[in-house]
């Protein structure tokens, strides 16, 4: 067991400098905790539905135009049934942007839940041309034309290559996440990299 200094471990405090140095190495400001009540505004998505959910090691900035607010945190809750105690905790790459305009709209990795829901006629949205894609993802939302206008080619390429993703949107908000992984320390500056590409990828064309 780790020894606990002030209330958190070594562990703890060994991620916590990681995330200060990313801040610091992106001109962003860090706090321990949710002080500005980011989750408040994030409640329309399905990560954020759990009362017990809290954020720690916030990374955020805003550009000087103010068009885009960029957030990047850890996220831990627990989903408890009689007895047990589920812990879920994941590194969550969020952005709001004024160059977003998205459809609601959730992907997540494909599961046999999912599978057993297509059986039943709630089909998730595929893209014949994509089946590696439409294979490893499920994605649902209720304006399937705007949902796959969105979803273009480069879209579509990109998560093709890669699997394990989630991601969630709504309008000016996106953001992208592993469920139930925490991203290691030493690659949360990759991850920050990482989610400004899928930003990229999502942006509207202007």
């Amino acid at each position: 067991m780790s020894p606990v200094i002030f209330g958190k471990s070594n562990k703890e405090i060994l991620r916590s400098e990681k995330y200060k140095n990313l801040c610091a190495s992106k001109g962003m400001e860090y706090l321990d905790n949710d002080e500005f009540g980011t989750k408040s505004y994030l409640k329309l998505f399905e990560l954020f539905k759990h009362r017990s959910g809290k954020i720690r090691n916030l990374c955020h900035s805003k550009s000087s135009s103010l068009e885009d607010e960029i957030n990047l945190f850890d996220y831990k809750y627990t989903i408890s049934t009689g007895k047990t105690h589920h812990v879920f905790d994941q590194t969550v790459f969020f952005i709001n942007s004024k160059h977003l305009g998205l459809p609601e709209f959730t992907m997540k990795p494909e599961n046999f839940g999912h599978r057993i829901s297509a059986f039943l006629g709630w089909e998730d949205i595929d893209f014949e041309q994509y089946p590696i894609f439409s294979n490893e993802y499920h994605l649902t939302g209720e304006y399937k034309d705007f949902i796959r206008e969105t979803f273009n080619d480069h879209v579509l390429k990109f998560f093709s290559k890669t699997s394990g993703w989630s991601v969630e949107a709504a309008n000016y908000y996106l953001i992208f996440y592993s469920h139930n992984s925490l991203v290691p320390d030493n690659i949360l500056q990759d991850f920050y990299r990482l989610g400004l590409g899928i930003f990229d990828l999502f942006k509207s064309e202007k």
